[in-house]
C-alpha cells in the first residue's frame, strides 16, 4: 500500500517535459480533447512547486492487486494495479474481478503483454486499452489516471500518454 500525490498542470507548448515542477516519481504528458496536461505523481507528498497553475490535485491510497494472503490493503485502496503483464482478454477479466470484489476502488489497471495498459474506471466498469508508451514497470500510471478522473476528465478523452522527463 502506498499514499500517492498527483498534480495535473496544463502543459506549456513544446515537446519538453514540465519545467520548474516539483520532483516526481513519474511524469507523464497526457494529450486529450481537453488539451495537453503534465501529470506528476509521487509516492508520499508532492510539494506544490513552481510548475505553473495546478489544473487538478489528488491524494489517494494505491495498492498492488496481487495475491497477498492476509493483506487487506486492496479493500481500502482507491487505486489497484496489477504487476505482471497479461493478454488483453485476461486483463479485462482480471479487472472485472477486481472491481467487483473491491467496489470502493475508483480505478484499476493491468499492464498488457505487447505493451500498454488495460484500465477500468470503477464507476463505469468499461475496460480501455491505454498508455501504449508507458512501460509495465510504472504502476504509478494508475494513480495518474485516478487524478485525471478526479479532475473531472474521462478516460475516453485521452488520445495519448507518454513518459516525460523534466528539462
Amino acid at each position: 500500500m502506498r499514499f500517492v500525490s498527483v498534480r495535473l498542470r496544463v502543459s506549456p507548448q513544446g515537446p519538453r517535459g514540465p519545467r520548474g515542477a516539483p520532483a516526481a516519481d513519474l511524469s507523464l504528458r497526457v494529450r486529450s480533447i481537453a488539451g495537453d496536461h503534465d501529470v506528476l505523481a509521487r509516492v508520499g507528498l508532492l510539494a506544490p512547486g513552481t510548475g505553473g497553475p495546478v489544473a487538478g490535485a489528488d491524494e489517494h491510497v494505491a495498492a498492488e492487486a496481487g495475491p497477498c494472503p492476509g493483506v487487506r490493503w486492496p479493500v481500502c485502496a482507491d487505486v489497484l494495479h496489477d504487476r505482471f503483464p497479461r493478454p488483453y482478454a485476461d486483463a479485462v477479466r482480471r479487472l472485472g474481478d477486481l472491481t467487483a470484489a473491491h467496489p470502493g476502488c475508483r480505478l484499476a489497471a493491468a499492464p498488457l503483454t505487447g505493451g500498454g495498459w488495460a484500465v477500468v474506471d470503477g464507476t463505469s466498469r468499461t475496460v480501455l486499452p491505454l498508455a501504449h508508451r508507458v512501460p509495465p514497470d510504472q504502476p504509478l500510471l494508475a494513480s495518474c489516471l485516478h487524478a485525471w478522473l478526479v479532475a473531472g476528465h474521462t478516460l475516453r478523452d485521452i488520445h495519448d500518454i507518454r513518459v516525460v522527463h523534466g528539462g
